[in-house]
């Protein structure tokens, strides 16, 4: 009777703890490593405990491993989720604004365990603004100081109640009041609209004011914002900045993130004649103009503006390199970009070139040199190549106020028999650092091996290959080292590093499905002295490895492809959150398509012959069984056929 009673009782137990009531949260790494003796358990290697994820989000994925012998079925929050031979799994599946639960149960033909991974998923509307109309005082524009000139645009923006009527003034300034707003239909409450300076429109500082009507119960509302528009006037708009990182990249928007300009670097004294987001807008002449952070400028007293002169070009070779030098009066903003056949040199804030200029042909790399003013106190100098040659890299910087351009020669091998990488310097740089706390530095497979372990154990399997080649390699890491990424460009400098290449593991934002489409490997590239690089060893994964071919991918925003002295490329090799591609990546077996691709792409780039693959030998399933020495009682040793 008490036996009956209890199975009665337990499938309510079960369904209770269905509610993470008393089941033990999930363990990742930190936790894991300091258990002796792991028993049955559900690991969640992401998201981990407590973790805040994307704001607004919809759905997440989640991964992990099942500890438990014997064939897995694992169910979370109601749904199945395949398990892979070795316990690890990856779902991608709904969340819940505010304190969420995945509540994981896991089970054999013998037992079940359980884990719970606690998570909080900030929702996409913080405020209620259902009861009556209402503003977010937090999210009216501007937050921040701003200032535009006659002619611009200004982006308007509000949020508050939905489904409501919304208008924006913009005190004193012409045709600017009662603006009607559009409702954003993907985010319900957030009204936008834009509104021009009138182009004849004097110096004003104008407040922003939004009224709202047709709220719940004919309720209405309005807000001021807390900054202010100020109109530059349009005959003396600029303030004089200096800026305090030389050479620091430009942005095309004043955006926190990314909309950098790849080709863009500041120096010295700028006109500014806009602010916008925290950031100020750079005039670099009457086409062009960026932005950058207002923590890189100091601002500077109003005095006479004078121009930059370009008084002589000297051109200068050695073994390495061909160098022009740009003999000026100031340090400017400049602009290199390189393409194919040439590279391009634009110098602001600069009005004049005295043409003292004597080109030196025992360059190998240079054919002509051509200079034109496109805009007013602008000079552009365009190098162009000899044909069928381009430069390995390209390096520039401000010698006082003349600025110096190298053009990098080919380094010259000396190869020797057996050895036809002799005299090249091959930099491996193993990505990301150590750190066992998430947030990692990196990302992190089902089983918990960390990225920066997976990019090592690929660095040292390719080192000796390379070394056997004659080869110079050049590691960024060996251990447990840690390098920022300006410490390996440095290192690379220090090192005179030939070719630069960065080993990684793909991940993925938690919102974006990973399961949507076949996902492998990927080779990121920027100048087009990396492209040839880039190819071959993209060719070799086409090649070799057997994942999901995810292209050869021209970047400007990661660092390492942004190296410009020499042919650098940042390789992709697998994605570390997916269970199967993981496994691959842990075992010395499973990175061998790797490591031999990468080896054959960069012996193909020097114009090595790649050594062939060690053939196992051949079996031949038709073959006799053997005979062997038996000894019978009493007798010597008799040869008898073996049974078969």
């Amino acid at each position: 009777m008490k036996r009956t009673l209890f199975l009665l009782i337990f499938p309510l137990f079960l369904a209770v703890n269905a509610l993470g009531t008393d089941i033990p949260a999930a363990l990742y790494l930190p936790a894991q490593e300091k258990l002796l003796a792991p028993g049955p358990q559900i690991t969640v290697q992401y998201p981990h405990e407590n973790m805040k994820v994307a704001r607004g989000a919809k759905k997440i994925f989640i991964f992990g491993q099942v500890i438990l012998p014997g064939p897995v079925k694992l169910d979370i929050n109601g749904e199945e989720v395949p398990v892979h031979k070795n316990g690890a799994f990856l779902a991608f599946l709904p969340v819940q604004n505010g304190a969420f639960e995945f509540v994981l149960t896991a089970s054999n033909a013998k037992e079940t365990v359980q884990a719970v991974r606690r998570i909080t998923v900030p929702g996409a509307d913080i405020k209620d603004f259902s009861a009556k109309a209402e503003f977010d005082p937090e999210e009216v524009f501007p937050q921040k100081p701003v200032e535009l000139l006659p002619g611009d645009t200004v982006s308007l923006y509000a949020r508050g109640t939905p489904g409501a009527t919304v208008t924006a003034t913009l005190s004193g300034l012409k045709d600017a009041k009662n603006l009607p707003m559009k409702e954003d239909v993907s985010s319900p409450g957030s009204y936008r609209t834009q509104y021009v300076i009138d182009p004849e429109q004097k110096a004003k500082t104008s407040k922003i004011t939004y009224r709202m009507k047709d709220g719940p119960d004919e309720t209405e509302a309005k807000i001021t914002a807390p900054e202010k528009l100020k109109v530059l006037s349009a005959k003396d708009p600029f303030t004089r900045g200096r800026i305090l990182t030389p050479g620091v990249k430009l942005r095309k928007i004043p955006t926190p993130r990314e909309n950098l300009y790849p080709f863009y670097r500041a120096y010295g004294d700028v006109l500014i004649n806009g602010r916008l987001n925290g950031q100020y807008r750079i005039m670099l002449n009457e086409q062009e103009s960026a932005w950058l952070e207002e923590n890189n400028f100091r601002l500077e007293p109003a005095k006479d503006y004078e121009p930059n002169t370009v008084t002589a070009l000297r051109m200068s070779v050695t073994d390495d390199k061909t160098r022009f030098t740009f003999v000026g009066k100031r340090i400017t903003p400049i602009s290199v970009h390189e393409f194919n056949d040439r590279l391009e040199l634009t110098l602001y804030y600069t009005d004049g070139f005295d043409e003292n200029f004597s080109m030196d042909t025992t360059s190998p790399l240079v054919e002509n040199i051509i200079w034109s003013q496109p805009a007013k106190d602008t000079l552009l100098f365009k190098i162009y190549f000899k044909k069928g040659t381009g430069p390995w890299g390209h390096a520039y910087d401000f010698e006082e106020n003349n600025l110096a351009l190298d053009l990098m020669h080919k380094p010259v091998l000396t190869p020797a028999k057996d050895k036809p990488l002799t005299g090249a310097r091959i930099l491996i740089d193993a990505g990301h650092s150590p750190r066992r706390q998430a947030p990692y530095d990196g990302a992190v497979g089902p089983t918990g091996y960390l990225e920066y372990e997976a990019n090592l154990a690929l660095a040292e399997e390719l080192k000796p290959l390379l070394e056997r080649e004659g080869a110079t390699v050049i590691m960024t890491r060996s251990g447990n080292n840690r390098m920022s990424l300006q410490e390996r460009y440095k290192h690379a400098l220090k090192e005179n590093a030939h070719i630069f290449v960065s080993l990684h593991y793909n991940a993925l934002p938690e919102t974006v499905n990973p399961l949507a489409r076949a996902r492998g490997f990927s080779v990121y590239y920027n100048y087009p002295h990396s492209f040839q690089l880039a190819q071959s060893v993209y060719d070799a994964f086409t090649k070799r490895v057997p994942l999901p071919d995810n292209g050869m991918i021209s970047n400007d925003v990661l660092f390492i492809p942004r190296i410009p002295q020499m042919p650098s490329i940042l390789v992709e090799n697998a994605y570390i959150i997916l269970p199967e591609q993981e496994e691959l990546a842990r075992s010395k077996k499973g990175r061998e398509p790797l490591v031999r691709a990468l080896y054959e792409g960069i012996m193909k780039f020097y114009g090595a012959t790649p050594r062939p693959l060690k053939k196992p030998a051949k079996r031949n399933a038709f073959k006799k069984p053997m005979k062997k020495a038996v000894l019978l009682p009493g007798k010597p040793p008799a040869i008898v056929p073996a049974k078969k």
